[in-house]
């Protein structure tokens, strides 16, 4: 399956996704891929927002970042690197460099892979 990067926004009633200013009904797969990566990140939660009491959407904006970008995460270094990019994005590149998301971008790509997600691009040795 191959997924593309889009931009998404989720509706208040949480029932749809806007893209480009234009509404799609959530299907499944997409529900699927946010679910996965909610709780990788709320399993996560830098600075410990959702562990001091804050709302269950406070990383909604930056979750629905990271599904729109799920097409390119192909390998672990790829879903550090695109948590890296989303909240250096969203606040600021101190403790967001991809060495800092290095954990939580394994774990994102361990999810997504073990829900048939995502498959790991194998290694061809050139000289095989």
């Amino acid at each position: 399956m191959r997924l593309m990067t889009i931009p998404l926004a989720l509706s208040k009633d949480r029932r749809s996704y806007h893209s480009a200013g234009r509404e799609m009904t959530v299907w499944p797969q997409c529900k699927r891929i946010e679910l996965i990566v909610r709780k990788v990140i709320h399993g996560w939660d830098p600075y410990h927002l959702l562990e001091g009491g804050a709302p269950d959407d406070e990383w909604d904006r930056e979750i629905l970042q990271i599904v729109g970008r799920v097409g390119r995460i192909h390998s672990a270094f790829d879903a550090s690197a695109i948590v890296s990019e989303v909240f250096t994005e969203a606040f600021h590149p101190e403790g967001f460099g991809p060495d800092d998301c290095a954990e939580v971008g394994s774990k994102l790509f361990s999810a997504l892979q073990e829900a048939g997600i995502i498959e790991a691009v194998e290694q061809v040795d050139a000289g095989d």
